[in-house]
């Protein structure tokens, strides 16, 4: 996404110099150009120069004064008392953590470019699907700790779990942690909404410095999402243009909403166990695919294959199956008994062999470097 050149004014200089701080040290420095000005003069006459403003922020002293003169871009006003802030779609709670300010402040620009901004920006970002026909595959291990890795490198990500009993909730919290409840509602009925919608409604984990949607371990309300409808809502992601990844945690069994996903994404990522089990239903599932998606539908070319617990030896009868293995992960015997979800980030041997795929499978991929 372009920078977006946003102007606060107030008259509290302490804010101010608080605002500007989070801006350096978050990711919000990539999505911002900010000014920052303590007097309704000094901010009346950068607006009268005609200088180009994306988002006018102003304490709600100060909106009388400029309002009137404000031709272009969007205002945004900063309310002190709480109550005031469900008064006009436009005002913003002022003393809130500064993550949620932002996400405000930023789904009120988008409700202002709904028509305009459509996608087609600098960031590409890229979809990984993680799926497993087989429970107990590590699958959401995997998903989890990747998200992660790409977000401790730098990169921007959000986790997006679709499993129909959602463990979200184990791996990713935040200070403001309160259900994303409404956000099938806005797939569902309001899905030109739903990408303003997004920015309320996501949740940003301090840790591992990834988003996510903090949803109920729901299967009946999943199970009625459709193949269009999971369609619209990973689009709306992509189209916030916010994102280097979108790890998508996919349920092992084959409903309409994993189908979806999985052709939504640019990469799938298809976790498998050392057990007979596990290679003969991918090795089943890989001959389905022309059923499953149609014939010509590139599915096998785009899945990369990552088999879990391996103990340096592949069995002759697993050979047999022909499947492309891309990556492989060790057998964690700590994680047999996960006491508390912190243990899955800290084996060392998982994290070098994770550190391998992310860097040789899938950030060189997304440069378009054929592995293999």
């Amino acid at each position: 996404m372009k920078k977006l050149k946003l102007v606060i004014a107030d008259q509290d200089s302490t804010y101010l110099s608080s605002f500007g701080e989070y801006i350096i040290s978050s990711k919000a420095a990539a999505q911002f150009d900010v000014k920052f000005f303590s007097s309704s003069e000094s901010v009346q006459k950068y607006v009268d120069q005609g200088n180009h403003i994306d988002l006018l922020i102003l304490n709600e002293h100060m909106k009388n004064v400029l309002e009137e003169n404000m031709k272009h871009g969007v205002l945004v006003t900063l309310v002190e008392d709480k109550k005031n802030a469900n008064d006009d779609e436009a005002n913003v709670f002022k003393y809130q953590p500064l993550n949620q300010v932002i996400s405000e402040i930023l789904s009120i620009y988008f409700e202002h470019h709904q028509a305009e901004h459509h996608g087609g920006g600098s960031l590409k970002t890229k979809v990984l699907a993680v799926y497993s026909p087989v429970g107990g595959s590590g699958k959401t291990t995997f998903a989890v700790n990747v998200s992660r890795q790409l977000a401790l490198n730098n990169k921007k990500v959000f986790y997006l779990n679709l499993e129909l009993l959602n463990s979200t909730k184990l791996y990713f919290s935040s200070k403001e942690d309160k259900p994303s409840l409404q956000i099938f509602y806005y797939v569902k009925a309001k899905p030109k909404e739903l990408r303003s919608k997004i920015e309320k409604l996501k949740k940003f984990d301090q840790k591992s410095k990834v988003d996510y949607f903090d949803l109920l371990p729901s299967p009946i309300e999943l199970q009625e999402i459709s193949e269009n409808e999971t369609k619209v809502l990973i689009t709306a992601l992509v189209e916030t243009e916010q994102y280097d990844y979108i790890v998508i945690d996919l349920d092992s069994s084959i409903t309409n909403l994993t189908k979806a996903a999985m052709e939504s994404a640019d990469q799938v990522i298809w976790m498998m166990n050392n057990d007979l089990q596990s290679f003969h239903k991918t090795r089943v599932l890989f001959d389905s695919f022309d059923d499953l998606f149609g014939v010509g539908n590139g599915m096998e070319e785009q899945t990369t294959l990552i088999m879990n617990r391996f103990n340096g030896q592949l069995q002759e009868s697993f050979q047999a199956y022909h499947l492309p293995i891309r990556g492989y992960l060790p057998n964690v015997p700590s994680w047999a008994q996960v006491a508390d979800t912190e243990q899955i980030y800290f084996d060392p041997h998982y994290n070098q062999e994770l550190i391998t795929i992310t860097k040789g499978l899938i950030e060189q991929e997304r440069e378009g470097v054929k592995i293999g």
